[in-house]
């Protein structure tokens, strides 16, 4: 019973390990915007500069995600963990000291989101599906990828305060801290290492053309596409779109904190309905449900309470997507390959972000309205659902 029991409390402090871990990389990711003016006073760069930066922070992270997952499956998912850490805090440590575009480019555009890159969604749960199993993995899935929006929540009010009153100096600290001392809290992956090793790893070559020969790894890398376009029309365009309805700031500010939470919600509920039904018939619902928002919220009348309701719906659909697809390519290629080909998939889902946000400032140039944007996400959406739900998985489903 007590062997039990200390084994029960082992999982739960791994499973908060990788929670701290996702939250604090998901809320640096997530608070670029809030140090954009301290980094301009500091550096001198323009607002351009500073947007080509942050553009580069994007592709760096999506990029350094498959590879970090390379580098796990030669090494361990903590060696990779406590390297993507350790970059985070010099490029970070460095940011005050940058008084250029270059510097500023290598060390908050390259080496910092570099870094954060190791603590993607796929290698977290590589990392601790070897010690709970695939049910409760999938579970388990929604709470670490949830974690993530709390994380940006916490640290944005941290950041404004210390921004406020310490500028970008007490900023930088505030976030180097938490991240230094994860590093040891790390350690307690060590046993889901080791887990891990029992099994002979996967070559990357191999694993690499298994899995772009495979239908269905084809098929979620396409939907997850799809996934990336929507996302960056909320991030990118819904706010601008919702104020010029004529809705006040302040209350778009309170229907996008509604949206995060939401968000959280989704992620937690997409990883129970994950470990009890089948994960591609969730995926699907999740991806096809997005299509009648998208067209009920172009057809209604814009009042308060189809804002709220659209911030909401879209907010728990949202990530909801990532514990489903996590889980199907795991299934499929083991916990070991999570990291790299989870990472591959999640490149597919940035490209999908970049398109959007592109296309999306053209349309809205060219028609003076959101509405084609939006009309191109809903069909684009059907196209996921569909993808989804013609995964063929053998050993899963």
């Amino acid at each position: 019973m007590k062997e039990k029991e200390n084994s029960r409390l082992s999982v739960f402090l791994v499973v908060l390990a990788v929670c701290l871990v996702y939250a604090l990389g998901g809320g640096i990711r997530s608070n670029y915007g809030l140090m954009r003016g301290a980094i301009a006073a500091s550096s001198g760069v323009d607002y351009a500069g500073i947007s080509f930066v942050l553009a580069a922070a994007q592709l760096a992270f999506g990029i350094m995600q498959p590879v970090f997952g390379a580098v796990a499956l030669k090494t361990s998912n903590v060696f990779v963990l406590l390297c993507g850490a350790a970059m985070a805090v010099v490029g970070l440590a460095l940011t005050p000291l940058c008084h250029g575009s270059w510097t500023l480019l290598l060390c908050f555009g390259i080496l910092m989101p570099a870094g954060l890159g190791a603590f993607s969604f796929g290698l977290i749960m590589g990392a601790v599906t070897p010690l709970l199993g695939e049910k409760k993995a999938s579970a388990v899935s929604g709470i670490i990828n949830a974690s993530s929006g709390l994380g940006s929540i916490l640290l944005a009010l941290l950041l404004r305060g210390v921004l406020d009153s310490f500028g970008l100096w007490g900023a930088i600290i505030a976030l180097c801290l938490p991240m230094l001392c994860l590093m040891p809290v790390l350690l307690l992956l060590r046993k889901a290492d080791a887990k891990q090793a029992e099994s002979t790893p996967p070559l990357l070559g191999p694993l690499l053309k298994t899995a772009f020969h495979d239908r269905s790894y084809r098929l979620l890398s396409l939907a997850f596409f799809t996934c990336g376009f929507h996302m960056a029309i909320i991030e990118t365009h819904l706010y601008t779109q919702i104020t010029s309805y004529g809705f006040t700031e302040q209350s778009v500010t309170y229907a996008f904190s509604i949206y995060g939470i939401a968000t959280m919600a989704g992620s937690v509920v997409s990883g129970y309905l994950g470990s009890r039904f089948s994960m591609k018939a969730v995926l699907g619902c999740f991806y096809a449900s997005r299509t009648i928002w998208t067209v009920g919220f172009l057809m209604l009348p814009k009042s308060p309470a189809a804002m709220y309701a659209f911030a909401i719906l879209l907010g728990f659909t949202g990530a909801a997507t990532v514990p489903p697809t996590s889980g199907l390519i795991g299934r499929r290629f083991g916990p070991a390959a999570l990291g790299t080909l989870f990472g591959v998939a999640f490149l597919c889902h940035q490209v999908g972000s970049f398109v959007s946000a592109w296309i999306g400032g053209l349309t809205v140039t060219a028609t003076g309205g959101y509405t084609l944007i939006w009309c191109i996400d809903a069909a684009l959406c059907i196209l996921a659902a569909a993808c989804a739900f013609r995964v063929r998985l053998p050993a899963a489903e």
